[in-house]
């Protein structure tokens, strides 16, 4: 029997358990962008309550960006001594952490909105050298990797999706060709830095007609592994599927056959609240990891309790304020 604290091998990482925390908005700053106290004292806590792995709380490339006043800052000046510092705190515990990059514009020198059809090919070199240079400070300030998000609603989750992209050059058209701009961002890291962990963020779907669809998602994560890709991670742009509870969750019938097709780790992510439904999904799929974000924000080390007692619930109430109102604490704990 499986169970979601067993030690297990993440690619070339080992964990102590299944879980993967995901971050989300980083508001626990003060002026400049320097951490608070309690940002330490959140990821302390983590990392001390049985997680298997961390992804950190959402960094932009800048700060123009649409969510850059709720998300981590990687161009202040402490990042790489404050981050230092962080990674530290996890890896005292054993913890990796992954840097997580997900911004929503992209400022192409021309344009602070350019979406990806108006992208030259100037404009694509620059966006992949900035993601690059963002693994590079990443790795400077300890990461173990990165997660670049190609998921939710994000910049490169629009350029890969044939409903946005309209491109006719070498960036447009087939899956191959959509997914370029990430598969060579990916090639350049693992070939300047190897033993640096790739994992990126994708959806199964979207529901927007002439979007992408649960076939073609699985050729983008097909197409990402071939780059070198070190994970992948489950996500959602929206509650896009309707789910009456009778029949099998469409997200595990998708995370079942995409594990069935691709050869490195898959994290299934969704509204998972409670130790005895992880465990069983953990042993009725092929699911190996798992990953939570809200109940983190409620409760910061609700693990330790569920580790020691061998069940457990989140106190969150998934209420989404937390997120809606991009914020890094709890409205109601």
């Amino acid at each position: 029997m499986k169970d979601i604290f067993d030690e297990c091998q993440f690619g070339e990482l080992k964990l102590n358990s299944r879980i993967v925390r995901t971050g989300t908005w980083e508001t626990e700053t003060e002026d400049g962008g320097f951490l608070s106290p309690a940002a330490y004292d959140k990821y302390e806590k983590i990392a001390s309550s049985g997680v298997g792995l961390i992804i950190s709380e959402m960094f932009v490339l800048d700060h123009k960006d649409r969510f850059a006043p709720y998300s981590a800052n990687l161009n202040y000046v402490g990042f790489v001594k404050e981050y230092k510092m962080i990674t530290d705190i996890c890896h005292n515990y054993d913890i990796p952490i992954l840097g997580q990059l997900a911004f929503f514009y992209y400022d192409d020198g021309d344009n602070q909105k350019a979406e990806p059809n108006d992208l030259k090919i100037e404009g694509i070199r620059k966006l992949q050298a900035e993601v690059i240079m963002a693994a590079k400070k990443f790795s400077f300030a300890g990461f173990d990797g990165m997660q670049i998000d190609v998921g939710n609603n994000f910049y490169l989750t629009r350029f890969i999706n044939p409903y946005f992209n309209q491109r006719k050059d070498q960036y447009g058209g087939s899956t191959e060709n959509r997914v370029r701009i990430v598969s060579e961002i990916i090639k350049v890291i693992k070939k300047t830095m190897p033993d640096f962990h790739v994992s990126i963020r994708i959806n199964p779907w979207d529901v927007r007609k002439d979007g992408m669809t649960a076939e073609e998602s699985l050729k983008v994560a097909k197409e990402l592994e071939l780059a070198g890709a070190d994970s992948i991670q489950l996500t959602a742009r929206t509650i896009s599927y309707l789910y009456d509870g009778r029949e099998k969750n469409p997200f595990l019938v998708y995370v079942d056959n995409l594990i069935d097709e691709i050869d490195i780790p898959v994290i299934l992510g969704g509204s998972l609240r409670d130790m005895k439904s992880m465990n069983d999904v953990l042993n009725h799929s092929n699911v190996e990891f798992m990953s939570m974000s809200k109940p983190f924000v409620a409760q910061a080390d609700f693990l330790t309790e569920w580790k020691a007692n061998g069940e457990g619930v989140s106190i969150c109430q998934s209420c989404n304020n937390c997120y809606s109102k991009k914020t890094s604490t709890c409205f109601k704990y």
